[in-house]
């Protein structure tokens, strides 16, 4: 997650292309994006992103908007006296954009999430979910409104994975990584020795790690992600792979 702070608002003109170095022959799948739609610190529209990353030889993506309070102050005048499906079809806006301009490509786009506690145990840390459809984000409790891991993974379809994103950036509490899935090796948006941090954090601890762009802005997309021959189609066919590990790293170069 990113403070809004970081950013200036840019005018960009579409379509956007990625140069010829970062553009790749294989078949890579990002596992960490943001839409302008629900972030104030993104800068790219869900149908944007998705054209930049398909023109980039990507296979799909998974939009892991924030879910957290602050959604809730950024588009308090929208949300107000709507219901609690209404509110949660707006915190997915900027996955249906993707999706749907997915659909015109061959292009697989995933809902996914970023959760931050508003109280939390680990301090501050934010964890990426993957593995659900968007019936579950319109239907479960305000996730950032839960108090722990444990009561997150209760309520997961079966197979969904919980992993930690850049746990050595500024700021995040270094935590006991029992309760999760695996943990986020590479970010796009954290410094390499972070990077490195988190890989030996990870190999420490047996965990699965994963590489994520964690795009907010046109420069910072299609530099992270996965690699892997299995086809993803579906949240359970992308948490089927992680948990198989029959994948690799894609560290945007």
């Amino acid at each position: 997650a990113l403070p809004v702070k970081q950013f200036a608002k840019p005018k960009f003109e579409f379509p956007l292309t990625i140069p010829r170095e970062r553009r790749s022959p294989m078949p890579l799948f990002e596992l960490h994006a943001h839409t302008s739609e629900c972030d104030l610190a993104a800068h790219a529209s869900g149908a944007e992103l998705v054209r930049l990353y398909h023109a980039a030889g990507y296979s799909g993506m998974v939009i892991t908007d924030h879910y957290f309070a602050t959604f809730y102050k950024w588009f308090a005048d929208e949300l107000e006296g709507k219901s609690h499906r209404e509110i949660m079809a707006r915190r997915l806006k900027g996955y249906y954009a993707a999706r749907n301009e997915g659909e015109k490509l061959g292009f697989t786009v995933l809902p996914g999430a970023e959760v931050r506690f508003n109280k939390s145990p680990y301090g501050i840390n934010d964890f990426l979910v993957y593995g659900c459809d968007e019936e579950f984000f319109l239907t479960a409790p305000r996730l950032n409104e839960l108090t722990s891991l444990d009561e997150l993974k209760a309520l997961l379809p079966e197979g969904a994975c919980v992993v930690l994103a850049h746990p050595f950036r500024v700021k995040m509490t270094v935590m006991d990584p029992a309760p999760l899935f695996g943990i986020e090796a590479h970010n796009g948006l954290t410094e390499p020795f972070r990077n490195a941090m988190a890989e030996d954090y990870a190999r420490h601890f047996g965990k699965p790690v994963t590489a994520g762009s964690d795009c907010h802005h046109p420069d910072h997309a299609c530099k992270g992600g996965i690699v892997t021959d299995r086809v993803i189609r579906t949240p359970r066919d992308l948490t089927d792979v992680l948990r198989s590990g029959e994948y690799t790293l894609y560290r945007g170069n």
